[in-house]
């Protein structure tokens, strides 16, 4: 089933305001191997990186983001993407985003015990020690 036009906005405002942050590289679905299965999440972030595009592909990516985002979207359920979650933190990630169009709601995970919703204000994600203004992502201009 093909992503839905909520979902990729959504998905697409969510990159453009990580992207404002300067100590972070950010990457949409790049594959992540993971006990022998490949994941997809919608955003990886890691530390800020030098990135050439002049140079080959690298075959494989081993060390894991920071920070998954996935946006849900009516093709995925909310468990499955807790499942993967359970799996990101398991592979040493160490944040996982929920970002709900619908509601208009980020809920940073800390683990996959301890979450935090922001419906206002600022996404703060403690565990990284970043804030990102939900307007961001939510803003209707």
């Amino acid at each position: 089933m093909l992503p839905s036009y909520n979902y990729a906005y959504a998905k697409a405002r969510v990159i453009g305001a990580l992207l404002k942050l300067e100590n972070c590289s950010v990457f949409a679905e790049m594959s992540l191997t993971l006990n022998s299965r490949v994941y997809t999440p919608d955003v990886c972030v890691y530390a800020k990186r030098d990135v050439d595009l002049s140079l080959s592909e690298p075959i494989e990516i081993n060390d894991m983001p920071m920070l998954v985002v996935e946006v849900l979207s009516h093709t995925v359920t909310l468990q499955e993407i807790l499942d993967k979650f359970d799996i990101y933190f398991d592979s040493l990630v160490k944040s996982c985003w929920l970002v709900v169009p619908v509601a208009g709601t980020v809920i940073v995970y800390a683990s996959p015990e301890q979450s935090q919703r922001f419906r206002t204000g600022d996404i703060v994600d403690e565990q990284l020690n970043l804030t990102l203004p939900l307007l961001e992502i939510f803003d209707d201009d």
